[in-house]
C-alpha cells in the first residue's frame, strides 16, 4: 500500500510553528537558544563524555585528565574549552593548576544514559 504525503499549506505550517513555539519557548529567546545549543555541543563528543565520567568521580586538573585518557594536551584542552563554554563543566585556579569539575546538578538527569541504564 503506497502512502502519498500531503504537503502542508503555509497556513498549516504557521499553526505547526505556533504549537512548537508554545511547547518549546526557548526557541523564541536567542540568548537561551544559544546557551542550550552550547550545552548540547559540550556533550556531543565521545571524548567529552569520557571527561564527564572522570569529573563525575572527582575534580581533576587537565594533566590528570590527559593521563587518564592517554590523550594529547591540545586535544583535551580543546574539549575542556567547549565544555566550559556550554557550562557543562567549571574551572577554578588552585596554585599553578586549573581544576575542572562537572556541574552535577545540571547533568544528573543525563547520567543514566552514560551508565547504560536508559
Amino acid at each position: 500500500m503506497k502512502v502519498v504525503w500531503n504537503l502542508k499549506s503555509n497556513e498549516e505550517m504557521g499553526n505547526v510553528h505556533k504549537k512548537a513555539e508554545s511547547q518549546f519557548p526557548i526557541v523564541m529567546d536567542q540568548e537561551n537558544l544559544e546557551s542550550t545549543a552550547a550545552l548540547f555541543k559540550g556533550l556531543a563528543d565521545e571524548t567529552r563524555l569520557k571527561i564527564i565520567s572522570l569529573l563525575w568521580m572527582e575534580d581533576l586538573c587537565m594533566c590528570e585528565i590527559v593521563a587518564a585518557l592517554n590523550g594529547a594536551n591540545s586535544t583535551i584542552s580543546h574539549h575542556l574549552k567547549i565544555m566550559e563554554k556550554g557550562k557543562v563543566i567549571e574551572s577554578r585556579r588552585e596554585g599553578k593548576f586549573t581544576i575542572y569539575c562537572v556541574d552535577k546538578e545540571k547533568l544528573a538527569p543525563l547520567m543514566p544514559y552514560l551508565k547504560g541504564n536508559d
